[in-house]
């Protein structure tokens, strides 16, 4: 399992903790990424993406797949996929998550740990 903190950037304030594991089906995996602290009514794109938050590189998986996160009144959002890839065991992972949809500024990053 990968695991990771989104840390707030660029003004922003929201925290997210992102697991990254093996899905169901052979060769899945899932990720999931749940946002506390962050502005009500906002919509978060995201995506876990190859490199570091320093050196980032290409998403991993279609970058299609993964659904905006709308945030609550409670400033709370969780957003979850399935990639049609199977679960790295080597390399550099990151969580980015983008102002909004139109907006690919960056609001939080955080780099991902491979755990035992």
């Amino acid at each position: 399992m990968w695991v990771g903190t989104a840390i707030a950037e660029n003004g922003s304030s929201m925290r997210g903790d992102l697991e990254m594991f093996a899905g169901k089906a052979p060769n899945t995996t899932f990720v999931e990424l749940a946002q506390r602290n962050d502005t009500p009514g906002a919509m978060r794109s995201w995506r876990v993406r190859y490199g570091t938050c320093a050196k980032p590189g290409m998403a991993f998986g279609d970058s299609a797949t993964y659904p905006v996160i709308r945030i609550g009144k409670d400033g709370k959002g969780v957003g979850t996929v399935t990639l049609r890839l199977a679960l790295p065991d080597t390399g550099g992972f990151h969580v980015a998550v983008a102002a909004s949809p139109r907006d690919g500024r960056r609001v939080a990053c955080g780099d991902l740990v491979l755990e035992d």
